[in-house]
């Protein structure tokens, strides 16, 4: 991540709704419909507002959840994702503490939707992470809400 910039708006942040869509009232915000409470969202666009150095590059890391290795686990969350070259979301999981490996990247828009994963743990994993990996420049944003992982 790079320094500088708005502070509250550096890396991932949590926020309401109110407070978001405050900050900026022409960027389609109010069409994050899915999100509840307090959401996280990663907001270059915002961030840009002062003086940076580097670009927004941050990660969003989980709690780690339980898995049954050897099984499926399905991955949900809430998405919204406002896109702008270079900008990318990309979803990566790790289990046991292995390296993360990418399950899904956002290179476009997408409107606000929940989204679901199919993933297979690897045999005798135990835990697993899923990372929210937001880059990009002075662009738009991503928001992401009510993750879950769980087993079948």
């Amino acid at each position: 991540m790079g320094t500088g910039g708005v502070a509250e708006w550096r890396g991932w942040t949590f926020t309401t709704d109110e407070f978001w869509t405050s900050a900026r009232r022409d960027q389609s915000r109010e069409s994050n419909i899915r999100a509840r409470n307090v959401f996280a969202v990663a907001d270059g666009d915002e961030w840009y507002g002062k003086s940076v150095t580097g670009t927004f590059d941050s990660t969003l890391v989980s709690p780690a959840y339980p898995v049954t290795g050897g099984r499926t686990a399905m991955l949900t969350y809430t998405a919204y994702h406002r896109h702008e070259s270079p900008q990318k979301g990309e979803v990566l999981v790790s289990c046991d503490g292995a390296a993360p490996v990418s399950v899904r990247t956002y290179t476009a828009d997408v409107p606000s939707r929940t989204e679901t994963v199919t993933l297979q743990a690897p045999s005798g994993a135990r835990t697993a992470r899923v990372r929210f990996r937001h880059s990009g420049g002075d662009d738009w944003y991503w928001v992401i809400d009510g993750v879950t992982l769980t087993g079948s």
